[in-house]
C-alpha cells in the first residue's frame, strides 16, 4: 500500500528506483561487488553497506516520532510539505556530484560487508523498511515533527528533511559505487564522506 500524500508517493519513487539501480549495480558487478578499486577507496558492497546502515539509523527516531504525533493528535493539514534550513542545506550538500568531502562517523563505515551475494538482500531490505516509514508517514505534518539526528544529537530537523536528506545522501553513494564498477575507481576515499552535521 502506497501513501497517498502526492510529494509521499514521489519520494517512494525515488527509493524504489534507486534500488532498482542497486540491483542492476549489483548485477554488472557480480562477485567484483565487493573488491575495493583501490585500497583507499570503497567498494560498490561498502557503498550500499554504509547506505544501509545510515538508513536504518533513522528507522527508530522516525517510529518515536510517528508514535508520539498520533499520541497527541498531531495530523498533517494538508498543505505542501517544506524542507527546513538544515534540510536544505544537507539535501544541497550531499547530491551528487560531490561538492564536498567528509569523514563518515565509525560507527556508519561498512566494517563487515558480507559476502557479494549478502549486499544487495541487505540493501533491499532496509529500503523496504525505508518505504513503510514513508507509508506510515502519510498524515502527519511531517515537516513540522522535528527529530535529533541519528549522526548528531546536538542537531534537530524535520521528519521530512530527513527523508529527502536520505534520498540525496542515497544518490551520491550509488553514485560512487557505480564508478567504483565501472572506471575502477570510486573518487572517495575509503574512511567515507559524510557531512558531519547529518
Amino acid at each position: 500500500m502506497q501513501a497517498v500524500n502526492a510529494q509521499l508517493q514521489q519520494l517512494g519513487t525515488e527509493f524504489r528506483e534507486l534500488a532498482e539501480r542497486a540491483k542492476t549495480l549489483a548485477t554488472r558487478a557480480g562477485e567484483r561487488l565487493c573488491e575495493r578499486p583501490s585500497p583507499q577507496s570503497w567498494s560498490a558492497g561498502e557503498c550500499l553497506e554504509h547506505l544501509r546502515l545510515s538508513t536504518e539509523a533513522y528507522f527508530p527516531v522516525w517510529a518515536r516520532s510517528f508514535t508520539e504525533a498520533r499520541a497527541l493528535g498531531n495530523w498533517s493539514s494538508g498543505a505542501e510539505y517544506h524542507l527546513d534550513l538544515f534540510g536544505k542545506l544537507l539535501k544541497w550538500t550531499l547530491e551528487p556530484p560531490p561538492k564536498f568531502r567528509f569523514r563518515a562517523p565509525s560507527n556508519f563505515h561498512p566494517i563487515d560487508v558480507g559476502r557479494p551475494d549478502q549486499v544487495l538482500p541487505a540493501f533491499l531490505a532496509s529500503q523496504d523498511g525505508l518505504l513503510e516509514f514513508i507509508r506510515q508517514a502519510d498524515g502527519l505534518p511531517i515537516d513540522k515533527l522535528k527529530v535529533p539526528s541519528p549522526f548528531n544529537s546536538k542537531l534537530r530537523y524535520s521528519v521530512w528533511s530527513s527523508f529527502c536528506v536520505t534520498a540525496a545522501h542515497q544518490r551520491r553513494h550509488l553514485a560512487q559505487a557505480e564508478r567504483a564498477v565501472v572506471t575502477g575507481r570510486s573518487g572517495d576515499s575509503a574512511s567515507g564522506f559524510k557531512t558531519a552535521v547529518q
